[in-house]
């Protein structure tokens, strides 16, 4: 054989290589068992079959059930990394792109500030301040897209409209009853 082994599974692997500690043939082994598993779950590699002369692709596409659906995937994307809440307004990142809220970003400098420390982001700990934080309007924008049920009459609205919808449009909102008289003269 060559400097490199291949094996059945498609994986080319030099012959002293070895994988997290494993030998190669374990290596070799490990991928196949996991491409069998993901086959008995249902996992299916998309595009055409694979060329067996090519490392076999990384990605794969999870069976519809599994994947939930795209604004739930959303939520989890873009909600604040320190209270986990979608934020209301404005959105601030560390250096690394770790997103807080401003209420949980500007508490974060405060306690930094009153046990005289510096303040750090809780997902990297790398430093944060006014100066090396800038806002992510990004995502400001994507949130406020975002769908959310009104309360009173359970449509969705952007969350950008849904306080405009509340105060003014919804059919179903509490109303005060007028309590001044007229004075016809």
């Amino acid at each position: 054989m060559s400097s490199l082994e291949e094996r059945d599974v498609g994986v080319a692997v030099a012959p002293s290589s070895s994988s997290a500690g494993l030998g190669v043939g374990a290596a070799v082994e490990a991928v196949a068992g996991v491409a069998a598993m993901q086959e008995d779950v249902g996992i299916r590699r998309e595009g055409p079959e694979p060329d067996p002369d090519e490392p076999p692709k990384k990605r794969v596409k999870i069976p519809e059930g599994e994947s939930g659906k795209l604004e739930e995937r959303l939520y989890s994307v873009l909600c604040c990394t320190v209270c986990l809440d979608l934020p209301k307004a404005s959105v601030y990142q560390c250096t690394n792109g770790h997103l807080m809220c401003a209420g949980c970003f500007i508490h974060l400098l405060a306690d930094s500030r009153l046990k005289e420390e510096q303040a750090t982001c809780p997902n990297c700990r790398c430093e944060i301040s006014k100066n090396l934080c800038c806002r992510n309007l990004a995502v400001e924008k994507a949130v406020s897209e975002l769908p959310t049920e009104c309360t009173f009459c359970l449509k969705q609205f952007p969350r950008s409209s849904l306080e405009r919808h509340q105060k003014e449009e919804c059919q179903d909102r509490f109303t005060t009853p007028c309590t001044q008289t007229l004075k016809i003269n």
